[in-house]
């Protein structure tokens, strides 16, 4: 956390840099953080994962090889030969832990594990891929990576401060301050902060699932059929604000409402029917929602599935950690799910997906 004296500073920099718009500035330190990432492995922890080790941490493992995965983890990560990204699901999970004790604790090995390095939220990936296949349907996220990785003050979204009453130029100084003293906070500064931490409303949604599963069970006669039905949903995402940016992108800002309608729907149209015929290329251009129609198709497919919250946000997991990490850590059911005949998501994004703790141990030993 910044002091009094480097917000000043912070300030004053800001204060001769009028030039330097608040998207510039952030983006500048966002390469700045990839920088210092490159070549180095990325590894997956979900939840699971983050607890086990946390409790070894704190001296009480609930196995004697938590402690063994935990000693080397930390030197991998102190050599700099792997990180662990910390994740919005992740977060959101650990964070509601009401004892303060345990909640510090996780949020200091966060801290340590991750290097201060978070994967964008879901929905800023999922956006971001789908705006970067409309202007660019070439090329793959490769190129759009330097926008995934964010520090873990932001890992649950990148929301400046709008401040009334201010002019232009003062709002833009107090927001690239704010982004200055957001950059060196840590997880543990938000674990210790007094806030509401009752758990999401992934229950009411779960049963919602549950509900539609079994209404529509009856015309689902195959996987790929389930499949197509979950790229139809997804590809609603593109809306009309995204629709809007992609014209302003392509020189069309000025365009008429019916044309910005047209447009949205070509679009949908055209990525629903590119995901449905072509999913080979389509989870190289845009692998957070192909991840999630995957998951959740094979969730219908398996008509004696029971969806929870916890299913809800595994597959949450599974769309943070498959495309953009070098391997995932997670629950036996999930790495199941994922390994699947009809999903095989470890060898179309290669990326090993281990649950079993000796494995996580082999693999660590082996890149340490």
């Amino acid at each position: 956390m910044l002091n009094k004296n480097e917000i000043l500073k912070s300030i004053e920099r800001h204060r001769a840099q009028p030039a330097i718009s608040l998207q510039q500035y952030y983006y500048s330190l966002q390469k700045e953080l990839v920088a210092g990432i490159i070549g180095k492995r990325r590894l997956y922890l979900d939840t699971k994962y983050w607890v086990i080790l946390r409790d070894a941490a704190m001296g009480r493992p609930k196995s004697p090889i938590h402690t063994e995965i935990l000693d080397v983890l930390r030197d991998l990560v102190r050599t700099g030969a792997a990180i662990c990204p910390l994740s919005d699901t992740a977060y959101i999970e650990t964070m509601q832990q009401n004892d303060p004790t345990t909640r510090r604790a996780t949020a200091a090995l966060m801290d340590e594990l991750s290097s201060g390095v978070a994967i964008a939220t879901e929905q800023t990936r999922a956006r971001g891929e789908l705006l970067n296949f409309v202007a660019s349907p070439e090329l793959d996220v490769s190129h759009f990576s330097e926008k995934i990785w964010v520090k873990t003050s932001f890992v649950l979204g990148e929301n400046f401060p709008e401040i009334k009453g201010l002019d232009m130029k003062a709002s833009l100084l107090a927001q690239k301050s704010f982004v200055d003293l957001m950059w060196h906070q840590t997880v543990v500064d938000f674990a210790e902060q007094e806030v509401d931490r009752n758990s999401l409303p992934f229950q009411s949604t779960a049963a919602k699932i549950n509900e539609n599963m079994v209404a529509f069970a009856h015309e689902i006669r195959s996987f790929k059929q389930a499949a197509e039905a979950e790229f139809g949903g997804c590809v609603k995402i593109f809306d009309r604000t995204m629709t809007k940016t992609a014209l302003t992108e392509k020189g069309f800002a000025s365009a008429k409402e019916e044309e910005i309608d047209k447009f949205q729907e070509c679009i949908q149209r055209g990525l629903y029917n590119v995901m449905r015929l072509r999913p080979n290329v389509m989870l190289k251009r845009v692998p957070t929602l192909f991840i999630y129609a995957m998951c959740h198709a094979a969730t219908r497919w398996d008509k004696a599935r029971k969806v929870n919250s916890h299913w809800l946000l595994d597959i949450h997991h599974a769309c943070a950690g498959l495309a953009y990490h070098d391997v995932m850590f997670t629950e036996h059911p999930l790495r199941v799910l994922l390994q699947s005949g009809n999903m095989q998501m470890d060898k179309k994004f290669s990326t090993p997906v281990l649950s079993e703790e000796k494995d996580i141990l082999h693999y660590l030993r082996s890149i340490r």
